[in-house]
């Protein structure tokens, strides 16, 4: 089955290498899983960012929005989440913000041109507000600040639940700090709902570790959210959530039950 591609103009043959191309030879295998089970994707109108989506039935219980971490890539969340998705009855909008080659920030999208791209993948799809969850991992999840901030301003509201697995409040990204500075006004994250997660074993626990992870809720409730759920994996990192089935429902119980 042939991936299917919804590309904004231009036509993909009029641009230099798109992001799928690069995904393509960098993860054949998983790009592979992906086309085998029909995921869509739709192409930023500069061919450097996509999203990727993928149900297991017409009308799922609930959408799960996914950050991937730092060098990573959407098909490779795809696979990784599919039985979760297929268990629980829930679609996956999978959304690649990193370019795909190259380190540092200058590899990164924007977070105002990822929330732009994932916004109208999402009313595309007539998403309503307080419909998904936002997850994002370790970079990913120092992204779920920004986009929730950006949702909450924009007046979309598509979040139901925000859920950063080992990732802060990064200053480095250009739009946490404009939070923190006041950009987004005073409660930047009022009426958000959160679930933090990290793992006593990070590999950065100076940036994702739990004391850290405590340090954003605080934030978080500062500037206006509702910390729903903490959950510490003992002797775990920050991919243990996605082996460890009974956290994992913690978090999407609660998703589900702040659901609107």
């Amino acid at each position: 089955m042939a991936l299917a591609v919804t590309l904004a103009a231009p036509a993909r043959a009029q641009m230099p290498q798109t992001i799928l191309q690069i995904a393509t030879e960098k993860v054949p295998d998983k790009v592979k899983f992906s086309q085998q089970i029909g995921a869509q994707v739709r192409l930023s109108r500069d061919g450097r960012l996509f999203a990727m989506t993928w149900a297991p039935i017409p009308n799922p219980r609930g959408w799960v929005v996914v950050l991937h971490d730092r060098n990573g890539w959407a098909p490779a969340e795809v696979q990784d989440w599919h039985a979760t998705l297929i268990r629980r009855g829930l679609g996956i909008v999978a959304m690649q913000w990193w370019y795909g080659t190259g380190t540092g920030l200058a590899s990164e999208a924007p977070a105002d041109i990822v929330y732009r791209e994932l916004e109208a993948v999402l009313r595309m799809m007539n998403m309503r507000p307080g419909s998904l969850m936002l997850y994002g991992t370790g970079r990913g999840a120092e992204y779920v600040y920004a986009l929730a901030a950006y949702d909450r301003n924009s007046g979309s509201k598509f979040f139901a639940l925000n859920v950063p697995n080992s990732g802060a409040m990064a200053a480095d990204l250009a739009a946490n700090k404009r939070i923190g500075e006041g950009q987004f006004g005073l409660g930047p994250f009022d009426d958000t709902r959160w679930a933090f997660v990290c793992g006593t074993r990070d590999a950065d626990p100076d940036r994702a570790g739990c004391p850290v992870l405590k340090g954003a809720s605080d934030v978080v409730r500062r500037f206006g959210g509702k910390n729903e759920l903490s959950i510490q994996i003992d002797r775990g990192t920050r991919a243990s959530l996605m082996t460890d089935r009974a956290k994992l429902d913690q978090v999407l119980d609660k998703y589900l039950a702040v659901l609107r």
